[in-house]
């Protein structure tokens, strides 16, 4: 019979010094942290995670962005930080994103459903990183004409072109690449 010990992530385990217990890499009070991701070198960690402290319509009981008057605004950053001790420690807190975005345009699902993903990497080699990720921040905003003013008065419609047929349907989006599908690709070196 073969034995099989478990133990909970980051306990230390023996008397290896090298084994972090579990630590907060930042102590944030306000706003939501979503989709880490994180890479270790030789005991060095770099961590990248979404960030919406800076969000101006904060709750803890709704989305991110969404403002008690349903309308939707620029609220999420992207954040880093590094461990030069395998976790026990953390420094050089930085928001790497210089624009404060809008995760909540509806890009996808015929221009009526935001769509973020975990769209977030980080890579490294010692003390050297590099971030990307994706953000809303050339995003062109515009109007739904499928929908009545009052229906969804939200500020999260992407420009596109639809024209009303006479079967009272509306055409698909026919400007595409003029602005309101880009969710675009950035990146940077990160603490």
């Amino acid at each position: 019979m073969q034995s099989t010990k478990k133990t909970s992530l980051g306990s230390r385990t023996g008397s290896d010094p090298s084994v972090a217990k579990p630590k907060l890499i930042d102590d944030q009070l306000t706003g939501h942290q979503t989709f880490p991701d994180i890479s270790a070198d030789g005991g060095v960690l770099h961590a990248l995670w979404w960030d919406s402290r800076l969000d101006p319509c904060y709750s803890p009981m709704r989305p991110i962005g969404n403002c008690a008057d349903r309308t939707t605004v620029p609220s999420l950053d992207v954040w880093a930080a590094m461990s030069p001790d395998h976790g026990n420690s953390w420094a050089g807190l930085t928001r790497v994103t210089g624009v404060t975005s809008n995760p909540n345009y509806e890009q996808f699902d015929g221009r009526t459903v935001p769509f973020a993903g975990d769209y977030l990497w980080v890579t490294s080699l010692g003390t050297f990183s590099f971030g990307v990720w994706t953000d809303w921040r050339n995003t062109v905003p515009g109007v739904d004409q499928r929908e009545a003013a009052s229906e969804d008065d939200d500020d999260a419609d992407v420009l596109q072109c639809r024209a009303l047929l006479a079967s009272g349907n509306f055409t698909g989006d026919t400007c595409p690449r003029a602005g309101g599908l880009d969710q675009n690709i950035y990146g940077t070196f990160t603490p």
